[in-house]
């Protein structure tokens, strides 16, 4: 069943696209004997993994059998401490078959300390395009990426405490492959797919496990996405309805570092930092032109957000006019840290050296063979074919916070955590969005201090509504930049920590 956002909302219709599924792509199928033997085998498989744990009527008068793929990882991730236990492969989405597979990759890894009843925290990619592999290779697993494709032991992994479930999404990152989607509303219905399947396999999470999203960059479109679909499939749920056999998720809280939510608070504000921030970026002559081309740039996106359904055309050229304002020649500053400079060809190149070290560790053979890949199956860091649909349809260009309204108001938290030093993403554009957002929050927000951090080492900013960690809650961290988890790795842990925890940040 599609899930559609209701067509009563005229405000909804301006953010999540309406249509059937798209299909961009579809990879070559394998005709071998051994390929439809194995698919036999896995398929029984997961229906004897589910049979052994079903623990309702409800539940098991409606499974399906659904194709997974799945390994415990051994040798490729050193740990710190313990045995560094984890799981990795694919699942099917709804429509996958061998002729016409449609398959999430993940890598599950298992908290160090009462992984059974450790809070998950699932963790994707931006882009729209990039592998969700590279947060936990980048800072957030129990081992990071070194150089020459090794890796080694992460003194910061959000594992001690916590399930982390990475995910390659949409299909068409990283090491999901198949029939492809071009916007982030359908990606967010197949990542609630992945979701039910997921916890089959792991049924024993999914009875009082929280459950936290986390995204940064492009990731501030899917998360309140992913959040949404989740939440309306509880609340049918909750009714007697939603989807056949689905189960409730304990969607609790969501985390957020430099994201973009909102079309027309990035651009506004993207000329501020590149322009009359505190490092010369554009000169005078590239800031009068683009000054310029601003007002078309913000009046187109108003024209799309006024369309009464979802116009891919007037979005995918609100596209073009506001991402020109990025084109301009900023002598070697490195947007996504502007503390650094760097010119290179590569789309790596000035990018921190873990992002090439992490696509090398994915290439090799002996760590394919270790996660359950295919040893033809290429890994893809950043899909320009994922981008390019997405541009297609216009999804670059929406107010996705507008998605966060209802969740604040049904008590789900809200963390946004931000690297300073960000022109790429920067802080003003992303706090422009925020208090923007019509929650019962938002009044104590917009009045709220930004109080120092606890400790003087730390260079960053608090400001928290509601009890414990907060409901709506907003760090500013000075020393990093769009990649602030591996900017301030140690910071960043503890703010994970207090946040889930939902404990003061004292």
């Amino acid at each position: 069943m599609m899930l559609a956002a209701p067509k009563s909302k005229q405000k909804e219709a301006s953010i999540l696209p309406h249509q059937a599924p798209f299909i961009a792509s579809q990879t070559p199928p394998s005709s071998t004997r051994t390929s439809r033997l194995l698919l036999g085998c896995v398929l029984t498989l997961a229906f004897l993994c589910w049979n052994r744990s079903r623990t309702s009527n409800a539940w098991s008068a409606t499974l399906q059998p659904f194709y997974a793929h799945v390994k415990t990882v051994e040798d490729i991730c050193p740990v710190v401490d313990g045995p560094g236990i984890s799981h990795s492969g694919h699942i099917g989405l709804k429509g996958d078959s061998e002729d016409s597979p449609k398959r999430l990759f993940f890598w599950y890894f298992e908290a160090e300390q009462d992984a059974a009843n450790a809070p998950i925290i699932m963790t994707i990619g931006g882009g729209p395009g990039t592998s969700g592999m590279m947060n936990p290779m980048m800072a957030q697993g129990p081992c990071l990426s070194a150089e020459n494709g090794t890796t080694k032991p992460n003194p910061n992994r959000w594992t001690e405490h916590y399930n982390l479930l990475a995910l390659d999404h949409p299909v068409g990152v990283g090491f999901s492959y198949g029939r492809m989607v071009n916007n982030s509303r359908d990606a967010a219905i197949d990542t609630y797919d992945f979701l039910q399947k997921f916890f089959r396999l792991y049924p024993h999470l999914s009875k009082q496990n929280k459950f936290v999203l986390s995204g940064g960059s492009y990731g501030g479109t899917y998360v309140p996405h992913i959040a949404t679909v989740i939440h309306e499939q509880n609340l049918a749920l909750a009714a007697g309805a939603g989807q056949p056999g689905a189960r409730h998720i304990n969607l609790e809280s969501l985390m957020l570092s430099n994201p973009l939510s909102d079309a027309t608070s990035h651009f506004t504000w993207f000329l501020q930092t590149t322009c009359h921030g505190p490092v010369e970026m554009y000169n005078a002559s590239t800031c009068s032109h683009m000054y310029e081309r601003l007002p078309a740039c913000l009046d187109s996106i108003r024209i799309a957000e006024q369309s009464p359904e979802w116009n891919p055309e007037l979005r995918k050229k609100s596209h073009e006019l506001c991402w020109y304002l990025r084109s301009g020649d900023m002598h070697g500053v490195v947007g996504e840290d502007y503390r650094k400079k760097c010119v290179s060809d590569d789309p790596l190149g000035c990018l921190p050296p873990d992002f090439g070290w992490a696509s090398a560790f994915f290439h090799r053979s002996d760590v394919k063979t270790a996660l359950g890949v295919d040893a033809h199956r290429n890994f893809i860091h950043l899909s320009e074919q994922v981008f390019n649909e997405f541009y297609s349809y216009g999804d670059t260009m929406q107010s996705a916070y507008l998605l966060y309204e209802p969740l604040l108001r049904s008590g789900i938290r809200l963390l946004h955590y931000v690297g300073s030093k960000d022109a790429n993403c920067n802080y003003h554009g992303i706090m422009s969005f925020l208090k923007l957002i019509k929650s019962p929050f938002q009044e104590e927000f917009l009045r709220a201090p930004d109080v120092p951090w606890p400790t003087a080492a730390e260079e960053a900013t608090v400001r928290v509504v509601g009890e414990g960690a907060g409901n709506m809650t907003w760090i500013l961290i000075d020393g990093g930049g769009h990649f602030i988890a591996h900017d301030q790795p140690k910071l960043v842990k503890s703010i994970v920590e207090h946040w889930v925890e939902n404990v003061p940040f004292d």
